[in-house]
C-alpha cells in the first residue's frame, strides 16, 4: 500500500528544498497584513471575486461584473469632472494595491486623489466599489458602463432591457420573463446618460454622476447586485450592500485571515517566498464558486468575457479541480477538496466518466448531451480516484469513502473499459488526457494518462482496504504491480534516456521527453534510474521558460510559444507543473534544483 503521507509530499519537499539551500537560516519572519502594492500596470489582468459574484478587468480601471450565472455589465470605468474638464480614469491611475478580500486603485491629479476600493463579498450576490476622494477643489465623478446582462455561456436570456430607477437611484437590468435581476447604482447616483437607439444614432453606454465633492475628503458608493430570483430579491441584496459594505469588507478580510490561520502555515527565511506561498492559499481558495443551480465547485480561473460570455474559465472543470483538491489535502484544507469531489460526484456520467467541464449556464440548455464538451477528456476519471484516495487518507473520512463507493466503482468500470489490448488506458476515442489538441496528436495513450490509470488501481486499493472490502483491495493491489512493471517498460526510451510523451496509434514510442512525465514520478510509479535519466533531460533550459516547465522542448519544431490547442509553449501551473515541484522528496536535490519552482 501506499504511504499515508503522500497528499503531504508538496509540503515537506518544499520545506526541504528551502532548508538544503546554502545561506538560507530559519530565522521567523515578521508578521505582516497579506498586501501587495506598485505601480500600476494597465494592461495586467486585475479580479476582485466572492463565491457568488466577480468583477474581472485591468489595471487601468475597465471592469466587467458578473453574479454567477449571470454577466451584468462590462466597459465598466470611472470618468472625473474637475475644472471644466472630463478626464477618463485611466489616465490618472498611478498605483493598486492587492489584499486577499479587495483591490484598490490609486487615481491622481494635481488637485484631486481618489482611491477605488472595488471587493465582492465572500457569500453575497454583488459588488461594492468604495470611492475615497480628496480635492483641493470641486470634483464630480462620473460611473459609466455597457450593460450586458446574459446568463453565461452557451446559454443566453434572448430579450434584455435596461432603465433608470429613480428612487433606488440604479439602473435595473432585466428580462420579460422577470426572472432575473439586477441593480447598478448608488446611493448618491444621479442619472447622466442612458443607451439608445434610433434610426439616425445610437449609444450603448450608460451612466450616472456620484455628487460633486467641494473641497476635503468625501466617500462614494457604487453597489452592483442581482438574482436569479426577481426583482425583490435583487432589491433587498442592493440595500443590504450599499448599508452594511463597511461591515461585509470587515468580514471578507476576517474569512481569508482565518483561513490562512486554519490551513498549513510555513516560517519560511524569504519574505517574497512566504508571500507567494501564502497567496497561492488564497488564489486556491477564490477558486471555489456557488452556482445556485448547479451547486458549489471549484472553477478553472478567471479572466474578462469582453464581448461574449465566457468569463476566461470561469465554470468548472474535472481535472482541474481534482488537481487543485491535492493542493487543498495539502495546505489541510479537507472541507474544501470534499465539496470539490462531492461535486464532480453528482454530475457522473452513467457509465461512470468524470465531467471535464460543466458550463455555468448547463442547468439552462442540454449540456451534458447536446455538447460535446462535457466528458471531453479522459483524465478526469482516474484522477477522481486518486484524488478521493488523498482526501480520505490525509483527513480520516472513511464514511466518505463508503457514501461514494459505488461512485468510484462505476468510474473504474469506466476505466477498465478504455484499457487496450496491453491494459493501458486509451486516449484515442475515449478523450484527451493534458494535451487536448496540436501537432503531438493523435496518440493511443498519454504516458500522463497511463501513469494515472496504475495510480487509480493502487488508489482504489488503498480505499477498499480503508472500507473493509480486503478481496477487492488484493485484486487490484496485483494488477497495480504488473501495471507498474509495464509501464516502465512500455513508454522507456533506452537509447535517449528519457520516457516517452505516449504510444502513438501503432503502439510505437512518441520519441518526445515532456514535463507531464513528471506526473508518473510523483506518484513513485517509475524506476529510480530511468526517473533521475529523465529528470537530466528536463532540467535543461530549453524545458524551462521564467513562468515554469514547458509542456515540450523548445527546440522541438513542433513547440509554439502561442495558442491555446497547442498549448506546447504556455505554462503548466498546477497538476503536472506541482508535480515537477514535488518530485524533491523522491529524487536528488541536485536535480531538482535544476528545475523552476514556480
Amino acid at each position: 500500500m501506499r504511504s499515508p503521507h503522500l497528499s503531504r509530499r508538496f509540503i515537506f519537499s518544499f520545506l526541504f528544498f528551502v532548508s538544503a539551500i546554502p545561506g538560507i537560516s530559519h530565522a521567523q519572519t515578521s508578521t505582516k497584513s497579506l498586501e501587495l502594492s506598485r505601480p500600476v500596470r494597465s494592461w495586467e489582468f486585475l479580479p476582485a471575486v466572492g463565491t457568488r459574484a466577480g468583477v474581472f478587468g485591468d489595471e487601468a480601471g475597465h471592469f466587467e461584473a458578473w453574479v454567477y450565472p449571470l454577466k451584468i455589465l462590462r466597459d465598466f470605468h470611472l470618468l472625473f469632472h474637475s475644472d471644466g474638464r472630463v478626464v477618463p480614469g485611466e489616465a490618472l491611475t498611478r498605483t493598486l494595491t492587492v489584499r486577499p478580500e479587495s483591490c484598490t486603485i490609486v487615481y491622481a491629479s494635481e488637485t484631486y486623489q481618489v482611491q477605488e476600493t472595488i471587493f465582492v463579498p465572500v457569500q453575497d450576490s454583488g459588488a461594492v466599489i468604495v470611492l475615497e476622494v480628496e480635492t483641493a477643489q470641486p470634483v464630480e465623478i462620473e460611473v459609466a458602463f455597457r450593460g450586458d446582462f446574459q446568463l453565461e455561456w452557451p446559454a443566453a436570456l434572448g430579450g434584455t432591457y435596461m432603465s433608470w430607477d429613480a428612487p433606488l437611484r440604479a439602473f435595473y437590468l432585466g428580462e420579460e420573463q422577470k426572472k432575473f435581476a439586477a441593480l447598478v447604482g448608488s446611493p448618491t447616483a444621479v442619472l447622466h446618460n442612458e443607451e439608445y437607439s434610433t434610426n439616425y444614432s445610437s449609444s450603448a453606454e450608460s451612466s450616472f454622476t456620484l455628487g460633486a465633492t467641494n473641497k476635503g475628503r468625501d466617500t462614494k458608493v457604487i453597489v452592483i447586485a442581482a438574482s436569479t430570483q426577481g426583482f425583490p430579491e435583487a432589491e433587498s441584496t442592493y440595500n443590504r450592500l450599499s448599508s452594511t459594505y463597511p461591515a461585509l469588507l470587515k468580514q471578507s478580510a476576517e474569512y481569508y485571515r482565518k483561513y490562512l490561520d486554519q490551513t498549513v502555515r510555513l516560517q519560511l527565511p524569504d519574505p517574497q517566498l512566504q508571500q507567494a506561498y501564502d497567496w497561492a492559499r488564497v488564489s486556491i481558495l477564490q477558486g471555489l464558486v456557488t452556482n445556485p443551480y448547479l451547486g458549489t465547485g471549484l472553477i478553472a480561473g478567471y479572466r474578462t468575457s469582453g464581448g461574449s460570455q465566457r468569463p476566461g474559465f470561469a465554470w468548472f472543470f474535472g481535472r482541474d479541480a481534482l488537481w487543485t483538491a491535492m493542493a487543498l489535502d495539502s495546505e489541510g484544507d479537507f472541507t474544501t477538496a470534499r465539496t470539490a469531489l462531492d461535486f464532480l460526484s453528482k454530475y457522473q456520467r452513467a457509465d461512470g466518466k468524470i465531467a471535464h467541464e460543466i458550463s455555468q449556464g448547463a442547468s439552462f440548455v442540454n449540456w451534458f448531451k447536446d455538447y460535446p464538451y462535457p466528458y471531453a477528456s479522459a483524465d478526469a476519471t482516474p484522477l477522481y480516484i486518486i484524488t478521493m484516495d488523498d482526501y480520505v487518507t490525509g483527513s480520516g473520512d472513511v464514511d466518505f469513502a463508503k457514501q461514494k463507493w459505488d461512485s468510484l466503482w462505476k468510474a473504474y468500470q469506466f476505466l477498465k473499459s478504455t484499457y487496450d489490448k496491453q491494459n493501458l488506458p486509451q486516449n484515442f476515442g475515449i478523450g484527451h488526457g493534458w494535451i487536448e489538441g496540436g501537432p503531438l496528436l493523435p496518440v493511443n495513450t498519454e504516458f500522463y494518462q497511463s501513469g494515472l490509470g496504475a495510480q487509480a488501481l493502487l488508489s482504489l486499493s488503498n480505499l477498499a482496504h480503508l472500507t473493509g472490502k480486503e478481496d477487492v483491495s488484493k485484486e487490484l493491489a496485483q494488477t497495480f504491480a504488473t501495471q507498474k512493471t509495464f509501464l516502465n517498460q512500455a513508454f522507456w526510451l533506452a537509447e535517449k534516456k528519457f520516457f516517452g510523451f505516449a504510444l502513438d496509434r501503432s503502439n510505437q514510442r512518441v520519441e518526445v521527453a515532456s514535463v507531464l512525465s513528471t506526473v508518473p514520478m510523483w506518484f513513485g510509479l517509475l524506476d529510480e534510474d530511468k526517473a533521475e535519466a529523465t529528470l537530466n533531460l528536463l532540467s535543461d533550459a530549453d524545458q524551462q521558460a521564467d513562468w515554469g516547465m514547458r509542456i515540450i522542448s523548445s527546440h522541438d519544431p513542433r513547440y509554439n510559444p502561442s495558442g491555446y490547442q497547442a498549448r506546447y509553449g504556455r505554462s503548466l501551473r498546477d497538476g503536472p507543473q506541482r508535480a515537477s515541484t514535488v518530485i524533491t522528496v523522491r529524487y536528488p536535490l541536485t536535480q531538482i534544483c535544476r528545475l523552476t519552482l514556480c
